[in-house]
């Protein structure tokens, strides 16, 4: 009986062992996971801040495109009296100016957004100061506003030798230019006693003074097969063009988009696509107003 009462009591020390062998084991495995899964809240958290702040910085520049398309450049802009304005739109016209002269003014236009001493003690590299605004476009060619932000984050355990990781977000809008009412007057400039020929199409509201303007020219993409998956600058979808799209194509044939377009064709010189120029005297485009773009 006594033998058995040993026996049982050592059999009881090598369970107890073997537990704690276990747990001194699990344990850091456990801590590390956890740890491991509170610094990716915190990153994707910080993530969720910048991606709000550079959102917001670009729908602002955004409404404010209207009223910048109106100057000549950014110094007519400046120079202007918008005292007038409300409160927003001043406030996003100066950030879309001077993000439009450098992309540090559109560093500090997203710095207001955000509280700086707190992304100074986070996981980021260098604090705010280490975010990178290089690539950043903001009405370059088009009436896009391109925020790209790049930077590092720190990795407070190293995994796989690493210390730091490469982060990239990026927020993409256009420039709310909207439609353009007509004016209640209209300055006609005379030369020379002359009438200045200008260049209008047969549905359009506006008149051009170049025979260049983008607007009359519009740029025709070639694509193989029915563009299911391509998306406009705007990002939207393209559909079967009312016109040209017959409802029996193959799906395998050459169709043709627009950038801005909401349709695809089959015909390159469809209706819906083929814009006719003519040439007029600036007298007879009764109540069309000039083109801003081809009027700077």
């Amino acid at each position: 009986m006594k033998l058995m009462l040993i026996k049982n009591h050592l059999k009881a020390k090598k369970i107890n062992a073997s537990l704690t062998v276990e747990a001194s084991l699990a344990l850091p495995l456990f801590l590390f996971f956890f740890i491991s899964l509170l610094y990716f809240i915190q990153i994707i958290t910080l993530q969720e801040v910048l991606q709000e702040a550079i959102t917001e910085s670009g729908l602002s520049m955004a409404k404010a495109a209207y009223l910048y398309s109106d100057f000549q450049d950014v110094e007519d802009a400046k120079a202007a009296d918008n005292s007038m304005l409300e409160e927003g739109i001043q406030i996003g016209l100066e950030e879309l100016t001077g993000a439009i002269i450098n992309n540090v003014v559109l560093k500090y236009t997203v710095a207001s957004r955000l509280n700086i001493d707190i992304m100074d003690n986070s996981l980021f590299a260098g604090g705010f100061d280490g975010i990178r605004f290089d690539g950043s476009k903001v009405l370059e060619d088009n009436n896009d506003i391109d925020i790209i932000i790049r930077y590092r984050v720190r990795i407070p355990l190293r995994i796989f030798g690493l210390q730091e990781m490469d982060m990239i977000q990026r927020v993409k809008v256009r420039g709310w230019n909207g439609h353009q009412l007509p004016p209640l007057y209209t300055i006609v400039e005379e030369k020379d006693n002359e009438d200045i020929i200008v260049y209008i199409t047969e549905t359009g509201s506006v008149y051009h003074l170049k025979r260049t303007c983008s607007h009359l020219n519009i740029s025709i993409n070639t694509v193989a097969g029915k563009p299911t998956w391509q998306r406009n600058n705007n990002g939207g979808k393209y559909y079967p063009c009312e016109a040209c799209c017959k409802g029996n194509e193959l799906g395998f044939e050459t169709y043709y988009i627009t950038p801005y377009g909401d349709r695809y064709h089959t015909n390159r010189g469809c209706s819906k696509i083929k814009r006719t120029v003519k040439e007029v005297p600036l007298s007879e485009v009764s109540d069309r107003v000039a083109c801003k773009r081809c009027r700077k």
